[in-house]
């Protein structure tokens, strides 16, 4: 039977879990601050951008719990990809062929694919043939793919991610990048559910901050 005590105290309990849960990220523990910040591609949104690599195994694990989360999210927020090769040679054909991808409007079609080729297939993917053959093997023309993977655009989208690593001074892949302002290296830790919280609890400071700078705006 549950006394008055007994009801006060989980309710305190219950309040303390809370508190705890909606506890505000703390910087050099939780994340890094991106300093100076930068742009993002879309000032209008809250831009949350995933460095990530095919040939990274955390990035496979990390692939499907960061889709869901993300499809989760206010139309204020908007997702980014950025594929880069952190100085591994053998990871770059993976990157281009992202954004040749991209181009070729297939990345939806082929993501979960692509991983799988890499990590369970055993598939190494890791030159400019292999890729072109494999790319081939699901669905996507070959002559296109290649046409893209060469193009100038593509190049430069190569290079853009590059330049954006670095400017953030990211220290691995997977890493999520909130408002071009905070870095979260995430860990391979089974779940990722309180490295995404503390991502959405980012995006939450963000939208505060924004919305207190309108209502003092004149």
């Amino acid at each position: 039977m549950k006394t008055r005590f007994h009801v006060a105290l989980l309710a305190a309990l219950l309040l303390a879990g809370i508190a705890a849960g909606a506890a505000e990220p703390v910087a050099g523990t939780d994340y890094q601050p991106v300093d100076p910040p930068v742009a993002t591609s879309d000032p209008s949104k809250i831009v949350v951008t995933e460095f990530f690599s095919y040939q990274c195994p955390h990035c496979y694990k990390f692939d499907k719990p960061f889709a869901a989360w993300s499809a989760d999210l206010a139309a204020d927020v908007k997702v980014e990809r950025a594929a880069v090769s952190i100085g591994h040679a053998n990871w770059q054909p993976a990157t281009i062929a992202f954004y040749a991808l991209a181009a070729l409007q297939k990345v939806p079609a082929i993501d979960d694919a692509f991983f799988k080729a890499i990590h369970r297939e055993r598939n190494p993917l890791a030159d400019e043939a292999a890729m072109a053959d494999w790319v081939a093997t699901q669905g996507v023309d070959r002559a296109k793919f290649l046409e893209a993977y060469r193009s100038f655009g593509v190049g430069v989208k190569v290079k853009r991610a590059d330049s954006l690593s670095r400017e953030v001074r990211l220290p691995s892949v997977p890493t999520l990048v909130i408002d071009g302002r905070y870095l979260i290296p995430i860990a391979d830790d089974g779940d990722f559910k309180d490295q995404l919280a503390i991502a959405h609890a980012l995006i939450e400071r963000v939208r505060r901050e924004r919305a207190a700078v309108r209502k003092s705006s004149p």
